[in-house]
């Protein structure tokens, strides 16, 4: 089976969505299926012949998956309508070329192609009227629609826009990751995400109010560049800033660190929670993360609101009580298992060839 994992946007960007291309695509092609990567377009910190290079680079990929854009050069901006008229005009043209037989899109465009799968991720709670009549339109064109979660689900079918067919989570690359004992780790807590939905302004906050209270740690924000983080963060000499970093210089740096803090106001699936308990790293999120994902008391803590003091009393506790600390750890490696990336994988495939017969 061929198979064309479809970005509306930019292959470039260092983002979940990019991730969970990287990563199902290896994983299909570990089970034997052709797979290449079709984009509307790319940024130009990379010429488009190293397109494929660059992204098994950054994403920590054993294999080099074939890349493809609508656009000839690189560009900036987010042109909708230019970008979906492109789709329309172009979208079916590039997938016949590279012969096809199926593709999975994440979003909806109006793609002239069958048979084609669409990934919902979600949040999609700030959604305008408008935009969720387009793409209430654009979902029904599809042969299936895949969403990451219970809760992604769950916002779809309250906003009227789609009804899921199936829930498959989002896949992970455990074997990049390599957990140290606490007695290895620095100390650091973790913040990924600069946008402002994220709430970095919290974490710094916490990790602020932690050090008052005589723990000597640092905060590390992981992202792409962001001007609001750098101005937050421009006289905070125990906030170190990581903008557009590699999956595997992410990855050590999560390893190493004693926790992981995400006060976030909205999610679906936050796959770098995922990624911190694949690292054995105590996680603290807000209750926007789904219990799908982080069961309190067991694999991290759920913090109800956003009080700065509820978190830096929940990092506390974990970093001073070193048995919670170790359980919390083993739980986190045991649970995340169930989304390696063959595994989900899989999943996909017998999605895929129950669509194709």
């Amino acid at each position: 089976m061929r198979v064309a994992l479809i970005r509306r946007e930019y292959i470039t960007h260092l983002d979940g969505v990019n991730r969970f291309i990287a990563w199902l695509a290896e994983g299909l092609v570990r089970l034997g299926h052709e797979v290449f990567l079709a984009s509307w377009c790319f940024s130009d910190i990379v010429e488009r012949d190293n397109l494929s290079s660059w992204f098994k680079r950054v994403h920590g990929l054993d294999v080099e998956v074939p890349i493809y854009a609508l656009e000839e050069g690189p560009c900036i901006g987010d042109p909708w309508a230019r970008m979906m008229f492109k789709w329309w005009r172009k979208g079916r043209r590039l997938l016949v070329s590279g012969r096809a037989d199926v593709a999975i899109v994440n979003g909806a465009l109006p793609l002239r192609f069958k048979p084609k799968v669409a990934v919902a991720h979600g949040p999609i709670i700030s959604w305008s009227l408008a935009r969720r009549l387009i793409l209430k339109i654009l979902y029904s064109t599809f042969d299936k629609v895949v969403c990451v979660s219970e809760e992604t689900k769950r916002q779809c079918s309250k906003a009227g826009i789609l009804e899921c067919d199936e829930i498959i989570p989002l896949p992970i690359k455990l074997d990049l990751y390599r957990p140290l004992e606490l007695s290895r780790r620095e100390d650091i807590i973790v913040h990924i995400g600069t946008r402002p939905v994220k709430n970095p302004d919290i974490s710094v906050k916490v990790v602020e109010e932690l050090r008052k209270r005589g723990l000597s740690l640092e905060l590390a924000i992981i992202g792409p560049r962001s001007r609001d983080v750098e101005t937050l963060t421009r006289e905070k000499n125990f906030v170190k800033v990581f903008f557009d970093i590699d999956e595997r210089e992410k990855i050590n740096i999560l390893c190493s660190a004693k926790a992981f803090i995400l006060p976030s106001s909205a999610e679906a699936f936050p796959l770098s929670t995922l990624e911190a308990m694949a690292c054995g790293t105590p996680v603290v999120v807000s209750s926007a993360v789904p219990r799908e994902v982080v069961v309190n008391g067991y694999n991290g803590l759920v913090i109800n609101g956003l009080d700065l003091i509820d978190y830096a009393n929940a990092l506390e506790k974990i970093l001073r009580e070193e048995d919670l600390w170790v359980n919390m750890s083993r739980n986190e490696l045991y649970f995340v298992n169930q989304f390696d990336y063959v595994k989900v994988a899989r999943k996909y495939e017998e999605l895929l060839k129950e669509l194709i017969k």
